[in-house]
């Protein structure tokens, strides 16, 4: 009996409630919807109009901004021939209405492993693989070197107490991270707030994306410290960090973002040719120069020595 009067108070709330009574006064209530433009308020800040900064969307000398599309305008293709069919793909997509800052980004995509690749065989610099670095650079893009250091920096901290605090509760540890998760919201919202009034960081209009990426980064940080050591999970920070900061570094310049827009064939064709090299490498990093240094030695005199 009592399922039947709970069953029957709910109908009429949802006869009475804000729906029954837009539908029988005939005011209309807007409902709130979240849409992509919320999620996403800018894809690629740093491809925006920034005042200051060297990117493709302020011209030089001038604070006036202007778009991607007028550099293909500009620089139109001719007729169609093989050559010339990326552009011609570019141009099509534009005009279709696909975003150029969402082209240029995901040419500088592969540039970037590539750059990734290379100083990891060439320099020795070893960070989590070839994908969390390519992220974190992104993610540097939209909130800037100094900012996304300091945000990072901050989403670690959160993580790293919220592990010593959560231990003394012995829970599992999804629960343990699903809380770790909650504060890193709250303390990233709070740091969003008091960069707005401190006006020293410009990280207050940031996406959602480079937030996940930067928690993804120290996740990976405490799985580190938890299976192997902590000198390994510093390690593999330090170089992921330095990996991503160079990248940005690169993907800020003008003439790069250009060149991938401007010449997208050839820029893969690099790319490919580079990991081609690369990948059949097999000569010693330069950080290991040091550690082998006594062997390199002898080995020359060894060939040095005439033979009899």
């Amino acid at each position: 009996m009592r399922i039947i009067v709970v069953f029957c108070l709910l109908v009429l709330g949802c006869f009475w409630g804000p729906g029954g009574v837009r539908a029988t006064t005939g005011i209309k209530i807007r409902q709130p919807t979240i849409t992509v433009a919320d999620v996403m308020p800018t894809a690629v800040p740093t491809l925006a109009a920034v005042k200051g900064q060297n990117n493709l969307t302020e011209t030089i000398g001038q604070g006036e901004a202007y778009r991607l599309e007028s550099i293909l305008e500009a620089n139109k293709t001719g007729k169609w021939n093989v050559i010339n069919s990326f552009r011609k793909a570019e141009e099509t997509a534009i005009d279709r209405g696909v975003s150029a800052n969402t082209i240029v980004l995901l040419l500088l995509l592969p540039l970037i492993a590539t750059l990734v690749s290379v100083l990891h065989y060439g320099l020795g610099l070893s960070g989590y693989g070839i994908f969390m670095p390519t992220m974190i650079a992104v993610a540097f893009l939209a909130t800037g070197i100094l900012g996304g250091l300091v945000l990072f920096a901050m989403i670690l901290a959160i993580s790293l107490l919220s592990s010593l605090v959560l231990k003394r509760f012995k829970l599992h540890f999804w629960p343990a991270r699903s809380i770790g998760l909650m504060l890193i919201s709250v303390g990233t919202f709070g740091l969003m707030v008091s960069a707005t009034y401190l006006k020293v960081l410009n990280i207050s209009n940031i996406s959602i994306f480079p937030i996940l990426f930067m928690i993804l980064l120290a996740e990976e940080f405490v799985r580190t410290e938890l299976a192997k050591s902590k000198n390994e999970a510093k390690k593999l920070m330090a170089g992921t960090l330095v990996l991503a900061m160079v990248g940005a570094a690169v993907m800020r310049l003008r003439g790069v973002q250009e060149t991938v827009l401007l010449h997208p064939g050839i820029s893969l064709a690099a790319g490919l040719i580079v990991n081609l090299t690369v990948g059949n490498y097999t000569g010693i990093r330069w950080s290991e120069i040091g550690r082998f240094k006594k062997a390199i030695r002898q080995k020359n005199i060894k060939n040095l020595k005439p033979k009899l």
